[in-house]
């Protein structure tokens, strides 16, 4: 399930998503894929191993679908506070990981440590259609499981440059966000995070969708080191020219 990529070929990838964010391109959202719905919240302010309240909404933790460029592609959502419309059109450009999502709103890019864990979850838990692996449960358990591991990744003010010790401090019943999960998708997320950084933290070809206006995206780039649909576009216009 997991996929290992060289130091090397990592920054390669880094860098070609990078490059592919000096042009944006047209995402047709279709709506949600796989879902359950589950409590959740967010204080931007509280450390990591804070307990103090805080509000919990009944949220979507879903899979999004897109039609960018005549292809069917998933993403999973890097923001709260912001929204897409089913039907609707959005522009946006493809961005390094790291870089994504962008602020305002909180809680801005997750830098370097969190992307590493959350390429390391992607890895482990996606397959090369960007979806959660069948194996890791009923489609919608697992899909929630997921959604929940990647917001706590990026949500959470986990304080450290350092992806393992950010990785012991992962969890949905304290600190900045939180997540009420229950029944299988409870159990599912226990394992994502029991896996991750076991053996070395794996990496995969990953990159950000920003917009400042709407909310912000992440997938797994289904190509190994590929980049954005219309960023492998560009690159093969400039070799023309």
């Amino acid at each position: 399930m997991g996929r290992f990529i060289t130091f090397g070929t990592a920054f390669l990838a880094t860098g070609l998503a990078a490059s592919a964010a000096s042009a944006s391109f047209t995402a047709n959202y279709m709506g949600y894929g796989n879902f359950q719905s589950h409590s959740v919240g967010y204080s931007t302010a509280l450390a990591w191993n804070s307990v103090a309240s805080v509000s919990m909404f009944n949220l979507k933790l879903a899979e999004h679908r897109w039609e960018v460029g005549g292809e069917t592609v998933y993403t999973w959502c890097a923001q709260l506070y912001q929204g897409v419309t089913a039907g609707n059109a959005y522009q946006y450009q493809a961005v390094a990981l790291e870089l994504a999502p962008q602020t305002p709103p909180a809680p801005g890019p997750m830098g370097a440590a969190k992307a590493t864990i959350l390429r390391d979850a992607m890895s482990r838990w996606l397959d090369s259609d960007g979806r959660v692996v069948a194996s890791a449960g009923t489609a919608d358990a697992r899909t929630a499981a997921f959604c929940a591991l990647a917001w706590e990744i990026i949500h959470e003010n986990l304080q450290t440059t350092d992806a393992m010790v950010g990785k012991g401090r992962i969890s949905l019943q304290s600190g900045a966000f939180r997540a009420g999960l229950t029944g299988e998708a409870a159990a599912i997320f226990t394992a994502m995070v029991n896996s991750l950084g076991q053996g070395g933290f794996q990496g995969v070809s990953a990159e950000g969708w920003n917009s400042p206006t709407v909310q912000d995206q992440f997938r797994l780039v289904p190509s190994p080191g590929s980049i954005a649909l219309l960023g492998l576009a560009g690159l093969c216009v400039r070799r023309r020219r």
